[in-house]
């Protein structure tokens, strides 16, 4: 006897298969293809491991203490192009200041060692968000707040970060929020991230260390 009920739960569950399939095949056509693929940030992973410490390197050899510096990412990427690359977008910046300098570095892994093949310092990309976008960066900034019962009463956004090669829809945001609640007001300074799949997230407060 046909069963109408199980007929459309094995169409709901072939539906849901199909798309998890596609999307995990368009993630991996995009990487094959030599597109950055964005992985997980997790101390868990040892070619992460491998790549943030060869950025503590890096950061090293340009002057800053590691012991008197946070070295902050927020974006790491795997791209198979002559071997496998990695990159890491960070932002570094002394523990007594809330000023960051944001860093793009790209590594080649070959043999088990990491080699950089560059690193760069995006510039500011001028203040060009749309009302509608900037009112779901406030949203997002809200929702972080929210537990810590803060308000938002005022944003500045200080800067804007678009232009990462190959990460078409990702941007930066540095921005200053005016906090307050029934007994302080407040100023964070904080790193908003905007990623491909179209949502805002505050990544990190940048105030400096008490």
């Amino acid at each position: 006897m046909f069963n109408i009920k199980y007929f459309f739960q094995n169409i709901s569950i072939t539906i849901l298969l199909i798309i998890l399939t596609s999307s995990q095949s368009q993630r991996l056509s995009h990487e094959l293809l030599g597109g950055w693929n964005e992985k997980e940030i997790t101390e868990q992973e040892p070619d992460y491991l491998q790549t943030i410490q060869s950025v503590e390197t890096y950061i090293s050899e340009q002057g800053y203490s590691l012991d008197e510096t946070d070295i902050i990412p927020f974006g790491f990427f795997k791209q198979l192009v002559n071997g496998i690359n990695y990159r890491i977008l960070c932002a570094v910046k002394e523990k007594t200041s809330n000023t960051p300098t944001i860093y793009d570095i790209n590594f080649h892994k070959s043999n088990s060692e990491m080699k950089m093949i560059y690193a760069k310092n995006p510039e500011d990309s001028g203040k060009n968000l749309s009302d509608k976008d900037k009112k779901k960066l406030e949203t997002a900034i809200i929702k972080y707040y929210f537990e810590k019962l803060y308000k938002v009463k005022e944003l500045d956004i200080q800067y804007e970060y678009h232009n990462f090669d190959g990460l078409s829809q990702y941007a930066v945001y540095d921005v200053i929020a005016e906090l307050g609640n029934e007994k302080e007001k407040v100023s964070k300074r904080m790193l908003v991230i905007y990623r491909n799949d179209k949502t805002f997230t505050v990544e990190t407060e940048l105030n400096e260390q008490e």
